[in-house]
């Protein structure tokens, strides 16, 4: 972590050194007052700037976890050998296992998969279109999709809570933004917003001005107690999305100091925000640092920065969480949309590369 002190006639010549330094993702550790004579003085702004760390736990954790996947599955294809050899030779099934194992998907997954699926073929190995609606099936009933919202929140005796929690710069505040303007604006609903990210420079600036788009309220809080203050403020409001604080996802503190601030006896929904653009290790690591919060649903964003979406799909074959809205771009709010069987078959296997089948 590197820190760094700035000095300033006024707090807000101080940021903005600061905005202009170091970027919008310094976090604050403190300001006070410095005289400089009797007459002078200035203020004294001291921040940080968190650099990835070497964790030594997480990454031997990491190297063992890896291990013990590939001994699986040499084990797998040595049990396997002769239905694997199969799926080598023949030309429309080697085709499909290539191109998934191109977009990302689990090599593991992929051969188990694409063995059931043959199976239910008849062993018929010739016909593609068959052979990736077969797939299909297979994968379709080992993710979980999510509806958060699908309830009636208009008559509830107390606002539903949803945190949106993650690492840094995975998009959680555009995230909130988004669904915040859907529930606004199509659901014809009421929310309201909570800012934990006091550490940011402008993250409540950026979320302020969301908020006075849609014209819904925005209180900010810095601690637990200010937390709950701001939940009895805003119990009129059927649905209050928290935005939270991205930090450095191998620092098991940061999930609890997260989960201390946001536990009493209110049920906090926590959405997991992941980037689908990350590599597929790193994704693993994320998810299982955020378990203490039980994340009620995965969001993925940025995924029209990548072609390799089998990483997203690894993810919900690992862990029992379902994936409730894919982020697609920067535009507020058009580019969300709610995930679906289809839509995260159609990343795996595009239009055309099998089935003509319509959902």
């Amino acid at each position: 972590m590197q820190v760094k002190t700035f000095r300033a006639p006024t707090i807000g010549q101080a940021l903005e050194q600061v905005k202009r330094e170091l970027g919008q993702d310094a976090i604050i550790l403190g300001n006070r007052k410095v005289a400089l004579s009797a007459e002078e003085s200035v203020v004294e702004v001291m921040v940080a700037l968190e650099r990835e760390a070497e964790v030594s736990q997480a990454s031997n954790e990491s190297m063992r976890n890896g291990i013990e996947e590939i001994k699986g599955l040499l084990s797998l294809l040595i049990s396997s050998k002769d239905t694997f050899a199969r799926l080598q030779l023949e030309q429309p099934v080697t085709e499909l296992y290539h191109s998934l194992l191109t977009r990302g998907l689990d090599e593991k997954q992929t051969f188990l998969l694409l063995k059931k699926a043959l199976r239910q073929v008849q062993g018929n190995p010739h016909e593609k279109e068959r052979i990736a609606d077969a797939f299909r099936a297979q994968l379709a009933e080992k993710i979980r999709t999510c509806r958060p919202f699908a309830g009636s929140f208009l008559h509830a005796d107390e606002p539903q809570l949803y945190a949106f929690v993650g690492p840094t710069g995975v998009g959680k505040t555009t995230t909130l933004a988004k669904l915040a303007a859907h529930l606004k604006i199509k659901r014809r609903l009421d929310p309201a917003v909570i800012s934990l990210d006091t550490y940011r420079i402008g993250a409540v600036d950026q979320l302020r001005t969301y908020a006075d788009i849609l014209a819904i309220p925005l209180v900010v809080a810095q601690s637990r107690e200010e937390f709950h203050q701001a939940v009895e403020r805003l119990r009129g409001h059927p649905i209050l999305l928290v935005d939270t604080i991205g930090r450095n996802f191998l620092r098991k503190q940061h999930v609890a100091d997260l989960a201390g601030t946001l536990g009493g006896s209110r049920q906090v929904h926590s959405f997991l925000v992941l980037n689908a653009t990350a590599k597929d290790e790193d994704l693993k690591q994320t998810i299982q640092h955020f378990r203490p919060l039980d994340p009620h649903s995965l969001i993925f964003t940025k995924l029209d920065e990548t072609m390799s979406h089998g990483c997203i799909v690894n993810q919900l074959l690992r862990f029992p969480y379902g994936v409730s809205y894919l982020g697609i771009g920067q535009r507020v709010p058009e580019d969300i949309e709610a995930a679906t069987h289809k839509r995260l078959l159609s990343l795996l296997i595009p239009s055309g590369n099998g089935s003509s089948r319509k959902e």
